[in-house]
């Protein structure tokens, strides 16, 4: 049940110590005229607790705009109607500027998802005894309009490259990874054949030197290393499971190559067993979760990581983590900040979000979320 709003009027001063008559009744009118004009107010308008950021009050052009039930808004913070990714910035910035008065612009999220762009104004008001916020959403004045358009424009300009390039890389590492194996991969084949059989007509027509025998052997073993180096190769370009069986058991093979190769530990668990989902979404979670354990056998100077991989009607989530030295985000080196914008572009790309978390020795948490845009896009079932 919302609070009635109750802005607190200061009275005029007088030289007169005794009261009037009249003064409460004043009061209570300046009240009501401010509650009138809280509640037709035509733009969004809200009253927010300072100390916790919880909604106290919500006029009725908030619940057109921005879709939510005043119940629903009297159960949320200010925060709430941000991006996830934003919320921590949207929290810090109006602790610092909430004091005083001021103004922005903002994105914010409507209960239907979509983004609206607002132009805040605020000023800290009592209510009901306790410090609040009144703060208004405009529409940002037509210039600022025109160039928020634009930037959207190229954002999303932007977006439709980045996803076609990501498209364009998995495409070229696919036939690369197939040319590697069907094509040079039988090639090296043959050469080991054409090796052994010149090696067995030898000894059967006038033997071979002990010298030749051990060249014989020595340019076989270079052509089975190199046989090895390309399967492994062609399967980091694009594991060929990750189309036929799934996501789990892909990981699976990835963890158990990962750790002969780097010396660390997966400790793996999952809730979705034998569960297939878009192919976007696996493979953004696929390369994800390749990026960051290359990142921990780089960075991390530890002998295991941690994977956990979940899933509901409404997104697969993913949780990379490890103990070790850790770093400060805000100053990555180059080649570990830019795998980490990878990873990023990666989750947004398919409109999940991923948010990492580091201190020097203190380890690295990468969560990420990954939405499923329908209940039917995944089940216990393989996609064949």
């Amino acid at each position: 049940m919302q609070l009635q709003p109750k802005f607190l009027i200061p009275r005029q001063s007088s030289k007169r110590s005794d009261s009037q008559p009249g003064d409460g009744r004043v009061v209570e009118a300046s009240e009501g005229q401010y509650r009138a004009l809280f509640d037709r107010y035509p733009h969004p308008t809200w009253v927010i607790d300072r100390a916790t950021l919880r909604f106290l009050a919500v006029n009725d052009a908030a619940l057109d705009r921005y879709g939510y039930s005043r119940e629903e808004f009297l159960s949320m913070s200010y925060p709430d109607i941000h991006l996830a990714e934003e919320a921590r910035e949207v929290r810090q910035k109006l602790g610092q500027y909430a004091p005083s008065r001021g103004a922005s612009h903002a994105r914010q999220k409507v209960k239907s998802g979509s983004m609206v762009r607002v132009h805040l104004v605020w000023r800290p008001v009592p209510f009901n005894r306790i410090p609040a916020i009144l703060m208004i959403a405009e529409p940002p004045p037509r210039s600022v309009r025109r160039l928020l358009q634009e930037t959207e424009e190229g954002r999303n300009r932007l977006e439709a490259l980045s996803r076609r390039l990501v498209e364009l890389q998995e495409t070229e590492r696919s036939e690369i990874a197939r040319e590697l194996h069907d094509e040079i991969g039988q090639l090296l084949t043959g050469l080991k054949l054409m090796l052994a059989s010149g090696a067995g007509r030898e000894s059967r027509e006038n033997g071979a030197s002990a010298g030749q025998s051990a060249e014989r052997k020595e340019m076989a073993a270079i052509v089975n290393e190199l046989i090895g180096r390309l399967r492994d190769l062609s399967m980091n370009l694009r594991p060929p499971m990750l189309d036929q069986i799934g996501l789990v058991p892909t990981l699976q093979w990835h963890f158990e190559r990962y750790t002969t190769r780097t010396k660390v530990r997966v400790l793996f668990k999952d809730s979705i067993q034998g569960s297939r989902f878009p192919e976007d979404v696996e493979i953004a979670a696929f390369r994800i979760i390749q990026e960051a354990l290359t990142n921990v056998a780089r960075h991390a100077a530890v002998e295991e990581a941690q994977v956990e991989v979940e899933a509901d009607q409404g997104s697969l989530k993913l949780l990379i983590e490890d103990k070790g030295q850790g770093f400060d985000p805000r100053t990555a080196v180059f080649g570990r900040f830019a795998g980490i914008i990878g990873m990023q572009e990666r989750a947004h790309l398919v409109g999940g979000n991923l948010t990492l978390e580091s201190a020097i020795a203190g380890g690295t948490r990468i969560a990420v979320a990954l939405p499923l845009r329908n209940p039917e896009e995944w089940s216990g079932e393989p996609n064949l």
